[in-house]
C-alpha cells in the first residue's frame, strides 16, 4: 500500500475579495503604490526629452527607479499585512505606521523629482548646508520605511500562523532584509558613494540596474540584501507547489540563508573594487 504526497500549495494571503477586506492602513499603501506606478509615466515622457545628464546618465532615471522601487514596497508590506490576525492588521498602531510610511515615501520620491529638475544629485549631495540637511532627512526616510518593514516581521512571528511555514519564513525575510538594506545603505552613505575603485560614472553600467563593470558597486549588495523580503517568500511560496508541507520550512530556510549569502558576497566583492559582472 503506498500513500501519495501531496505537494503544499501555501496559499498564506486568500486571493477572494482581498481588497474587499483590506484595511485603511492596507487601502493607503496600495494608493499610494499605484499613484508611484502612474507617476512613472510622467517621468518616462520628460526622460525622453531631456538632454541633461547626472553621472554621465539621463537625470531621470533615478526618479523613475525610486518610484517603481518605493511602490515595490508600499505593496511588500500592504500584502503582507495579511498575515496578521484582524485585530492586529487594523490597529491604531498598524494604521499610524502604514500613514507614516506613505507620507516618508511620497515626500522621498518628490525630493528625488525635484533634484532631477534642477539637475542636481539627490544621493550623497553635501554641496549646500540644505543640501546635505535634505540628504541627511531621506536618509532617515529610507530608514524609516525599511524599519516598518522589520516590524511587521516582527509582528508576523509574533501573531501570524506558525503552523504555515510561508507565515514564518515572510517573518524572518522582512527582518532579514530591513537589517541588509539598512546596513548596506548606511554604508553607502558613510562611503559617500556606490563606487569602489573603477570609474566614477554610470556611463556602460550593467544594462537596467546601472551598476558598475569596472570597479565595486555598493548598490548590488543593497539590491540583494534589502529585496530578500520579497524574494524569498515569493521562492518559498513557488517551492511549495513542489515540495510536501513537512519540508517547505526546511526549503525557505535554506533559501533565505542562500540570500542572505548572496547579499554579503556581493558586498565583500563591492569593497574590494570588483564589479558584479566585468566589462566583456
Amino acid at each position: 500500500m503506498t500513500t501519495a504526497v501531496q505537494a503544499y500549495a501555501p496559499t498564506a494571503v486568500s486571493r477572494a475579495s482581498w481588497f474587499e477586506r483590506a484595511t485603511p492602513g492596507q487601502a493607503l499603501l496600495i494608493g499610494a503604490a499605484l499613484f508611484l506606478l502612474l507617476a512613472m509615466l510622467p517621468t518616462f515622457l520628460t526622460m525622453a526629452i531631456e538632454v541633461r545628464t547626472l553621472n554621465g546618465i539621463n537625470v531621470w532615471i533615478k526618479p523613475a527607479k525610486f518610484e517603481f522601487s518605493v511602490a515595490v514596497q508600499f505593496l511588500t508590506v500592504a500584502w503582507f499585512l495579511q498575515l496578521l490576525p484582524p485585530e492586529q492588521r487594523a490597529s491604531r498602531l498598524a494604521t499610524g505606521l502604514c500613514q507614516t510610511m506613505a507620507a516618508v515615501g511620497i515626500l522621498e520620491i518628490a525630493y528625488i523629482a525635484l533634484q532631477a529638475s534642477k539637475g542636481e544629485a539627490s544621493h550623497f549631495n553635501s554641496s549646500t548646508p540644505l543640501s546635505l540637511a535634505l540628504y541627511s532627512l531621506m536618509g532617515i526616510g529610507a530608514i524609516t520605511m525599511l524599519s516598518i518593514s522589520g516590524w511587521l516581521g516582527i509582528m508576523i512571528l509574533r501573531h501570524g500562523d506558525s503552523s504555515k511555514p510561508f507565515v514564518s519564513i515572510t517573518g524572518l525575510s522582512l527582518i532579514a532584509g530591513s537589517l541588509l538594506g539598512a546596513l548596506t545603505g548606511i554604508f553607502m552613505s558613510m562611503h559617500h558613494g556606490h563606487w569602489v575603485g573603477g570609474l566614477h560614472t554610470d556611463v556602460g553600467g550593467l544594462p537596467t540596474f546601472g551598476w558598475s563593470r569596472s570597479g565595486g558597486d555598493l548598490r548590488v549588495a543593497h539590491f540583494f540584501g534589502m529585496h530578500i523580503m520579497q524574494a524569498v517568500p515569493i521562492a518559498t511560496w513557488l517551492t511549495g507547489f513542489a515540495l510536501p508541507r513537512s519540508q517547505l520550512k526546511a526549503a525557505g530556510l535554506m533559501l533565505l540563508g542562500a540570500a542572505i549569502l548572496v547579499a554579503a558576497g556581493t558586498f565583500a566583492q563591492a569593497v574590494t573594487g570588483h564589479p558584479f559582472i566585468a566589462l566583456g
